[in-house]
This record gives structure tokens, sequence and C-alpha cells, in this order.
């Protein structure tokens, strides 16, 4: 009886370290959100009444105004970075993630991943975001305010798998980004000022 019990207890105490390990290299899995690769800007079509709009806002010195009527889409290159400072491999299926622009909310992503991460690795996960000019509406006059510095803040959660149930890690990362220059390319490309 003496063996039984003997046997039990050391069966549970590794059980018990390998649960711990598992436990620890969830534990040790960090997300950030790292910098933004790309910021690209796309006109509308320029008609006759635009350009008209265009010159007065200039002519009345608002010409972040009217760079920003005429932007019909602004992509950024957002990327993340998952490391696993843990003991074993960790199974990460997505990420998602709220988008804000100077603290307002723009929107909400989800990214597959399906990718497993071994100790002491990590890897990089781009994702592409864009926003059309209505969707920009709530953010317009924040990027005006702060003449044309866009804060991005990102606030999400990666989802890992440990024996079939749904962990999540949450993050938290801010980055600037200014649009200005982006902006004056694209308008110096179009011959305009």
């Amino acid at each position: 009886m003496n063996k039984l019990v003997i046997v039990c207890i050391v069966v549970a105490i590794i059980v018990g370290i390998i649960f711990g390990l598992i436990y620890y290299s969830y534990t040790q899995i960090h997300v950030s959100f790292t910098e933004v690769s790309s910021v690209g800007v796309e006109l509308e079509q320029l008609s006759f009444s635009t350009l008209v709009q265009f010159g007065i806002d200039l002519l009345t010195g608002n010409w972040l105004d009217a760079a920003l009527n005429v932007v019909a889409e602004i992509n950024l290159g957002l990327i993340f970075e998952v490391t696993n400072n843990g003991l074993l491999p960790v199974y990460i299926p997505e990420i998602s993630y709220e988008l804000f622009f100077n603290d307002i909310l723009m929107g909400e992503g989800i990214t597959k991943l399906d990718m497993t991460l071994n100790p002491g690795e990590t890897k990089e996960i781009p994702i592409m975001q864009s926003f059309k000019k209505d969707s920009l509406s709530p953010a317009m006059d924040s990027i005006i305010d702060t003449e044309g510095v866009i804060e991005i803040g990102v606030k999400g959660k990666a989802y890992f798998e440990l024996l079939g149930q749904e962990i999540s890690i949450p993050f938290e990362s801010r980055k600037q980004v200014s649009i200005v220059d982006e902006i004056q390319a694209k308008l110096t490309q179009q011959n305009l000022p």
C-alpha cells in the first residue's frame, strides 16, 4: 500500500510540474504593437469643384484641412511582435484588437495566425489596415487639431490554446505617425502645391 501512495505522489508531482511548465510558458508570451511600417495616402479624383475648394482652403490658411478633404483613403502597415519567453512551444490561433486614432475608436480587427511559437522565438506579424474617407470622419477634427499627427493606439488580446482551452493575453501599445509628409508627396505628384 505504501508503494501505491508513493507512486501516486510521484505521478501527481510529475503532472504538477508538467502543468506548471505549460502554464509558465503561456504566461511568458509577450505581444506588442512595435511600429507603423508604412503610411500610404490615396487621393480622391480631383474634379474642378474639388480643386476650387482646395484653393479656397489654401488661401484661407487651412492647408491641412484642405489636404485632408482630398484624401480618399489612408493605408497603414502595422507590425506586431509576439515573443515566447517560456519553456515550451505555444500555439497561437489569432489576435484581435481595437484600433484608435487620437483616442477615437476607428474599428476592430482579427488576424488569424495559426502558428506555433517555439521557446525564445519572436515573430513579426504585419497587418495592413485601410481607412476610407467615411470611416476617418470621427477622427478628422482631432487629426487637424494635432496638425496631421495621428497617435495610433492598439488594445487587443492574443489567443492561445492550452489543452483544448482558449486563453487570452491582453496587450496595449501606442505609436505616433504624421501623415503630413505623405499628403504633401501625393499632392506634389498631382502637381498641386
